[in-house]
């Protein structure tokens, strides 16, 4: 069952055409990472599945629910069905690690305090953060933060959680612990659309590969495929890189 299916998508900016009939579909279970050059449409995808910017036409549904922009009740209904890890973050800054998991869980999900500490507790243990619920964002590494992130997104039991670069802001010693986290939700076969520019991790956790550039997919199969041996020239090209 396709838990996230995007159907020929466009999207412009003003002149600036971004996004060119992008047809994708993911699966239940499923690890999908995209990978392409800066300024190819990446991350425009993903703001777009996420309700943060919204398509010029085309058709988005998740886990079922068509996505109508022009419909608060449809964005509330699909934005309780996925999960966004920022590449940033995000985290409120004024809040304790332990609000920043559970407000939404209590003011959006109507969950009791006591559920929702319960919720928080498990997964804090989950990140190995179990002693950081009553730090604040400013004390704890980038590491910490996304792990927390990662967390919060996990809080209300997504269908599907969406990665924009989650490791980008981070120190190449922290990013180990964050794609750990990412790996272990992959063999548990949780849903996942992961932006990235780890070319080594999307060949060993994704199930299959999207290369965009200039706004279309280029290339997409499986995993292996696609990173040892990539058919089309724009992708070889840009693998060359890594």
């Amino acid at each position: 069952m396709s838990v996230l299916e995007i159907n020929d998508i466009y999207k412009s900016f003003d002149d600036l055409k971004v996004l060119k009939g992008i047809t994708l579909h993911v699966d239940e279970g499923e690890v999908v990472a995209i990978i392409g050059p800066s300024g190819g449409g990446k991350s425009t995808l993903l703001r777009c599945a996420t309700t943060l910017t919204d398509i010029d036409s085309g058709s988005i549904k998740i886990a079922g629910i068509d996505l109508d922009y022009k419909d608060k009740k449809s964005i509330a209904a699909v934005r309780g069905k996925f999960g966004l890890v920022f590449q940033n973050f995000n985290l409120f800054p004024h809040y304790s690690v332990r609000r920043n998991i559970t407000e939404a869980l209590v003011s959006v999900h109507k969950k009791s305090k006591e559920e929702a500490n319960a919720i928080c507790d498990e997964l804090l243990a989950k990140m190995d953060l179990s002693d950081k619920g009553d730090a604040y964002p400013c004390n704890l590494s980038g590491g910490q933060q996304q792990r927390v992130s990662i967390a919060r997104a996990l809080a209300a039991s997504p269908d599907i959680l969406f990665f924009d670069e989650p490791t980008s802001a981070l120190d190449p010693e922290l990013t180990a612990g964050v794609l750990n986290v990412i790996k272990e939700l992959a063999v548990e076969k949780m849903t996942m659309v992961i932006v990235t520019h780890e070319m080594n991790f999307a060949r060993d956790v994704a199930d299959r590969i999207i290369f965009m550039n200039g706004g279309v997919i280029v290339e997409e199969g499986p995993a292996m495929e696609v990173i040892n041996n990539p058919k089309h020239e724009r992708t070889k090209a840009f693998l060359a890189g890594y």
